[in-house]
């Protein structure tokens, strides 16, 4: 097992949140504790904040989280089941309203050195293992064609703000491994060109305050939680497979001496053989000797750990394991705000992979492919407007909704009778209900209301609508282009 590092040792007093060791082991409180390593007190790094976490814990918790999705299968459920919500299902693709736009993006998405759809459940699986992101961008000097290579997180040394704002990461220093360390700079938007430029694409994520320029593994606060629940689980197993050993006790009436005497003469104390008959007089009775295992205890402690553990990642228990505890419309309860927080997770995945792609569309007009401003169709009413090219271009991923392609129906029927009720009271435009109509679509169904889905005359039924919100969900977004009206 590994050892807690937010808690104290075993034996000491039980920590608080507030306690000095934990205040020491996350640096909230202003200063830095003793390094678990060589002992050294009040350590940090030069120009470091006085409340980010020490360097030594970040990369205990980079390990810990790595070691327990390998090792333990309710951390591995945790990731598993944010991978799935935020990249699997029908993938995660791109949209552009620009077809110039769209065939670079598509050249950039679809390279086999880049292969992103294929890789998006990994690069994200890493991203809530180490908690940051780093990028190498290799951009080629005549086409401006981008690709990228991950670096190992923990090799980043330091991050250079600029100007010292914590909102604007400059430079990221990469230890090379022989005591020197590598410059990169980070992905920004240059203020001459209005383009994207830079060699890293840098993201930390889960940070607790503004002032932090690393990023914390999302696994970080339940570590201890998922480390006492398999205890806990493991001490049963043991116990059980001990109880396992048979053992029977006699009985016999009389002193030490009638006891010393029945053994002799039986020979030992040995477990008698399978198949024999064992005789004996009325004062010899034999008996079985049961151990008490204590699963009922170890399965409600295990249970009232795993809640801890699901409530800290941001899901239900239910999710997880022991299904039986709750009814359908319990689960159904507690699903909106685990939604809302797996939805929270994939919109920030989705904004890293949005500039990504927008970065590969500024270092094309960089090399001349394309121009700084396009025509941009409006998908819905047909408008057109002249936009930066990069703004053509958006990543979008799965929703993250109950696949209940009826209760999508009888939502997407009611939004459109207030609609029509609004349009016809004079409170809202025919154009407002098209924009709100599109918003609803998108919502519920996860795929983009293009101009051809519109265009159908007449009431639709909830079960033409049903087909219609089931057919968008099986075919997902994945390379999907935005049809020009």
């Amino acid at each position: 097992m590994a050892r807690q590092w937010f808690v104290p040792a075993r034996g000491a007093r039980r920590a608080r949140e507030a306690s000095p060791a934990v205040l020491g082991a996350t640096g909230a409180g202003g200063y830095a504790g003793v390094d678990p390593v060589d002992g050294d007190i009040g350590y940090r790094r030069a120009g470091a904040p006085l409340r980010e976490m020490p360097s030594w814990t970040l990369e205990k918790s980079r390990a810990y989280s790595v070691a327990a999705y390998r090792s333990n299968p309710m951390a591995r459920a945790l990731i598993d089941t944010y991978t799935s919500f935020a990249v699997g299902d029908s993938g995660v693709g791109w949209q552009a309203s620009n077809p110039r736009v769209a065939d670079v993006v598509s050249r950039w998405w679809e390279d086999p050195r880049n292969n992103l759809e294929a890789l998006q459940p990994l690069l994200f699986r890493d991203h809530m293992l180490m908690g940051e992101l780093a990028w190498e961008l290799l951009v080629g000097p005549t086409s401006g064609a981008v690709r990228f290579s991950p670096i190992d997180t923990t090799r980043v040394a330091h991050v250079q703000m600029l100007g010292g704002n914590p909102l604007w990461p400059d430079q990221v220093f990469i230890d090379n491994g022989d005591g020197t360390n590598r410059a990169l700079q980070v992905m920004h938007v240059d203020d001459v060109s209005g383009l994207r430029t830079g060699e890293l694409l840098w993201q930390p994520s889960w940070r607790a305050l503004v002032t932090d320029r690393r990023g914390v593994p999302f696994l970080a606060p339940v570590i201890d939680h998922l480390e006492a629940y398999d205890m806990v689980l493991s001490n049963l197993v043991d116990r059980t497979a001990l109880a396992r050993y048979a053992s029977m006790g006699a009985e016999i009436d009389g002193d030490q001496t009638a006891v010393d005497d029945w053994v002799k003469a039986r020979g030992g104390l040995h477990f008698p053989p399978a198949g024999t008959i064992e005789a004996h007089t009325e004062s010899v009775r034999f008996y079985e000797m049961k151990a008490t295992v204590g699963s009922y205890e170890d399965t409600n402690t295990a249970g009232t750990i795993l809640t801890n553990v699901a409530g800290g990642a941001g899901l239900a228990r239910t999710w997880l394991a022991d299904p039986e505890g709750a009814n359908r419309a319990t689960s159904q309860t507690m699903a909106e705000p685990v939604r809302r927080r797996v939805g929270a997770v994939q919109n920030e995945w989705l904004a890293v992979m949005t500039q990504f792609a927008r970065f590969a569309v500024d270092r094309a007009v960089a090399a001349g492919r394309l121009p700084s401003f396009v025509k941009a169709t409006d998908v819905v009413g047909g408008s057109s407007a002249m936009l930066p090219a990069s703004q053509t271009v958006r990543v979008t991923g799965p929703a993250i909704a109950a696949a209940d392609a009826q209760v999508t129906a009888n939502v997407l029927m009611n939004l459109s009778t207030a609609l029509q009720q609004l349009v016809e009271t004079g409170i809202l435009t025919q154009a407002a209900a098209a924009i709100a109509a599109e918003k609803g679509w998108e919502q519920f169904v996860g795929r983009p209301l293009t101009s051809d889905l519109m265009s159908r005359k007449g009431g639709p039924t909830t079960e033409a609508l049903a087909e219609e919100a089931e057919a968008a969900e099986k075919a997902g977004a994945a390379g999907m282009r935005l049809r020009l009206a």
